[in-house]
């Protein structure tokens, strides 16, 4: 009898397995794509999702206020932050997904635009996930790539820290291209490789009285 409830068991464990996977793998634009792989990963665990017409359109621009929603349920946050952005109104998607990067400190409140429907580029994702790990800077791994000073200060460190981690690289012709936008597909790839390494990122949440403004013109 134990014999056969634990046959039960694997059985059951393995239809939901194969729920799960057939899932994941529904879009319609993914099934032959190089990133197919990591985009069901971090799509069964729910960090990105698709869209309603069943795609989930790889090889997309990623926006900032896109992004920004990936990182809260990567890190599951959910205190929020007054929003002081000119370009962030409440009426917006985005807006609580902005007031979660306010608290938890990888956004700085400023009283000057976000410019949310930008597309997000390498270095800023190297930076915000980099804080969000906690991850040690690491300028002098940047110093192999030929365009490592157009890096910007902020996020250099974060940089070398994730290019030394192998989850982050350059191109073939030895540039890093700190401001090329990062398409849909690579920030999958990305993400899956940075959960597979460290595991989930901790909640962060900066005290109230720490928040501080920046300059109007922090995000151009």
């Amino acid at each position: 009898m134990k014999f056969f409830r634990k046959v039960s068991l694997i059985l059951i464990s393995s239809t939901l397995i194969l729920t799960n996977s057939v899932f994941a793998r529904s879009f319609n634009d993914t099934r032959d794509h190089w990133a197919s792989n990591s985009i069901n990963v971090i799509t069964e665990n729910r960090i990105m999702r698709g869209y309603q017409d069943n795609t989930f359109r790889p090889d997309e621009y990623m926006s900032r206020a896109e992004f920004y929603a990936v990182v809260n349920n990567l890190a599951k946050l959910d205190k929020t932050y007054t929003v002081t952005f000119s370009d962030v109104k409440t009426s917006d998607w985005y807006y609580s997904e902005v007031a979660k990067g306010i608290k938890a400190g990888y956004l700085t409140p400023t009283t000057g635009p976000l410019y949310p429907d930008r597309e997000i580029s390498r270095e800023e994702v190297a930076e915000i996930l980099g804080y969000m790990y906690s991850l040690k800077d690491n300028v002098s791994a940047t110093n192999e790539f030929k365009d490592a000073a157009s890096i910007n200060a902020s996020a250099r460190g974060y940089v070398g820290a994730l290019v030394e981690a192998r989850v982050l690289k350059g191109y073939s012709n030895g540039n890093f291209y700190p401001k090329r936008s990062m398409r849909r597909s690579e920030v999958a790839v990305l993400l899956r490789s940075l959960v597979d390494k460290y595991g989930y990122p901790d909640q962060k949440s900066i005290n109230n009285s720490k928040i501080k403004f920046g300059s109007r013109d922090l995000y151009r």
